[in-house]
């Protein structure tokens, strides 16, 4: 009895030791997928941070290029009275608050007295053109990709803005 005893111990020992090597050697290899994975992932997130960087780069280039292009058009002298004048309203300006000078483009237009003013929308977001005074004109909403107009008889300076955003301001002269 004593032999099959030592015999059983000697089997469970080898067992054991068998188990537990192999054990150990997936663990090991566990170990190496899971650090090759968080390499992997460091590599993965600086590629992103630099993709990122990128872009926003590029996309401060381009506002700052978009500015100096408002700015560009802005400055243009307002010129002789005409009879009719377009004031476009540029995209995204009903979320850039201030825009000033930019909200309108130009901000300041000049027409002959019985002159239209017409004012193209090209933002995604509704706007409308009302003279501060409230009297002289109102275009009422002027939706995304519309237009609407106001002719002006009695001469006068005429500033006005978008009832909706009332940062976006300019000035109509008629002469």
């Amino acid at each position: 009895m004593n032999t099959k005893l030592l015999a059983s111990i000697a089997v469970f020992a080898l067992v054991t030791s068998l188990v537990a090597s192999s054990m150990t050697s997936v663990y090991a290899e566990d170990t190496k997928v899971a650090d090759k994975k968080a390499k992997m992932d460091m590599k993965m997130d600086a590629k992103k941070m630099k993709m990122d960087k990128k872009m926003d780069d590029k996309k401060a280039k381009m506002d700052k290029k978009m500015d100096a292009k408002m700015a560009k058009k802005d400055a243009a002298p307002a010129g002789a009275a005409t009879n009719d004048a377009t004031v476009e309203i540029p995209k995204g300006v009903a979320t850039k608050n201030p825009c000033t000078p930019g909200c309108y483009s130009p901000d300041t237009v000049t027409v002959k007295a019985g002159g239209k003013v017409t004012w193209k929308n090209m933002d995604n977001a509704a706007h409308t053109a009302t003279s501060t005074d409230g009297k002289a004109f109102d275009t009422s909403l002027i939706n995304a990709g519309a237009s609407a107009s106001a002719t002006l008889s009695t001469a006068g300076s005429y500033p006005y803005m978008c009832s909706l955003h009332p940062w976006m301001q300019g000035t109509v002269t008629v002469q």
